[in-house]
This record gives structure tokens, C-alpha cells and sequence, in this order.
């Protein structure tokens, strides 16, 4: 019997995550009613799907220097908790769980334009990856890209992308939308996820390397107050444990 073991990490909105759906007002760049600047960001967000992969995250971005909608500094701190399921072995078919928690501190900049904008972030991470009731603890490093542009009055697109070396996980996110009513924006998403690779040793085709795909629809910058609400979800592949179904929520909160 052949048994293969894979360290296993569910998606994890990091955002990093993959903030793409935690979008600020259209005009928060604009607007001369804006008296005080907002210095922080505080988002969390709860993520499920129908294959066993489960995970709940929060961070908070502080901008010393600036507003949180202006060019600056940025220091952020990051914490996650995920439950999955993986394979143990192929012949039989054996299913393991376990869970991962990761916190992080992050440092960069971000750049801020009417239409645009860009913020990077690295720092020191520390997890610990409980799998079939054994615990791994491990420090590592974390890095963050995250860009937002608003192309028209009409329109807006997202992206982010995110290393781990814990668990050598890279994940990226992207987003359209069309905006339906005020600030709010529908439209396409995609998000790919791959762990057990670096830079020198790439190999999209191997089952240990493209971890998860997911494919559906977002709806984001939902207001009630001043918090922003983003819900998303769709069809979701696990090169392990095939295909099934997601869904997530977020909240953005600036103050």
C-alpha cells in the first residue's frame, strides 16, 4: 500500500487574504467633507465549504502617519483560525483533520490615487498546525500584495496575492464588479490557492501542489453605517477531495 502524506492548509482569507472584497467608498479619496482621516481598518470575515474546509480571520491595519485612505506607512496585525480535511493515503482512500492557527505582525506602505491603489506588506508570523492530534509549531515569515482600482465611475477590480513560509503557501484572489446600486458592486471572482511549493521547485501539475480552486460571485461595499459587508460564493475544487460548493462573509469597519 502506497501511503502519502500531505501537510495540509486550507484557503485562509488573509486576506491578505484577499481583502479584494472589503472595498472603501468609491469617493473616501475625494470627498472634501472628510475633516479627521480614518487611521485604522479593522476587517474579519468567516469562510465554508461543502468539501470540509472551514476558517474564521481578523485583522486590523493602522496607518501612523496618514489617513487609512492616503499614501503611508501601514502596520498590521493578522490572526486565523482554519479546521480541514485531507488525504492521508490513496490506496484505500483514508481522510485525516486537523486545524491551523496562524498570528501575524505585518509592516509597508501603501499608495493611495483617486482611482488606485497598492499596499505591501512582510513580517514575522508564528503558527501552529495541529494534524491527526499532532501539534507543529513554527515561526516563519509572512508577505502581503494588495491593489484595488476603480477604472470608470461604474466599474472596479481587485486582486491580492500572499507567501507563507510556514506553510509554504502561496494564494491569490481576484475580482471584477459592475456597480448595481450607490457604492455597491457585483461581479465575478476567482480564487487559487497553492501550498507545498517555492519559487525553484514549482510544479502546478503535481496533487501536492495545487491545493484549491474556487470560482463564483461576490457582492461588495454593502453599507449599514459605517461598517461594509461583503458576501460571496460558488464552486469550489480540492485537488484532494474534489469539488463542492463555498461560501464566505466579511466586515469593514474603518475608523
Amino acid at each position: 500500500m502506497w501511503l502519502r502524506v500531505l501537510v495540509p492548509v486550507v484557503l485562509i482569507i488573509s486576506i491578505g487574504t484577499a481583502r479584494a472584497q472589503y472595498l472603501p467608498p468609491a469617493n473616501a479619496a475625494e470627498s472634501p467633507f472628510i475633516i479627521e482621516p480614518q487611521h485604522i481598518a479593522v476587517v474579519s470575515s468567516f469562510d465554508a465549504d461543502s468539501i470540509g474546509n472551514r476558517s474564521a480571520y481578523v485583522d486590523g491595519t493602522f496607518a501612523p502617519f496618514s489617513g487609512i485612505y492616503e499614501s503611508g506607512i501601514r502596520v498590521r496585525a493578522t490572526g486565523n483560525a482554519s479546521g480541514y480535511r485531507y488525504l492521508i493515503s490513496d490506496d484505500p482512500r483514508i481522510l485525516g483533520t486537523g486545524r491551523y492557527l496562524e498570528g501575524g505582525l505585518l509592516a509597508g506602505y501603501g499608495v493611495w490615487l483617486p482611482r488606485f491603489s497598492v499596499t505591501g506588506l512582510v513580517g514575522p508570523t508564528f503558527g501552529e498546525i495541529v494534524n491527526q492530534g499532532v501539534t507543529t509549531d513554527k515561526w516563519g515569515a509572512k508577505a502581503v500584495i494588495e491593489m484595488y482600482a476603480r477604472p470608470t465611475d461604474w466599474t472596479m477590480a481587485s486582486s491580492s496575492v500572499s507567501y507563507s513560509t510556514i506553510a509554504n503557501k502561496l494564494q491569490v484572489e481576484a475580482k471584477a464588479g459592475l456597480k448595481i446600486y450607490g457604492d455597491v458592486y457585483f461581479g465575478p471572482e476567482a480564487k487559487f490557492a497553492w501550498q507545498q511549493i517555492i519559487p525553484w521547485q514549482i510544479n502546478f501539475f503535481s496533487t501536492s501542489s495545487i491545493s484549491t480552486l474556487r470560482l463564483g460571485a461576490h457582492v461588495s461595499a454593502l453599507n449599514i453605517g459605517p461598517v461594509l459587508i461583503g458576501v460571496s460564493g460558488g464552486w469550489a475544487h480540492d485537488r484532494q477531495l474534489g469539488s463542492g460548493y463555498y461560501g464566505s462573509a466579511s466586515l469593514y469597519l474603518p475608523f
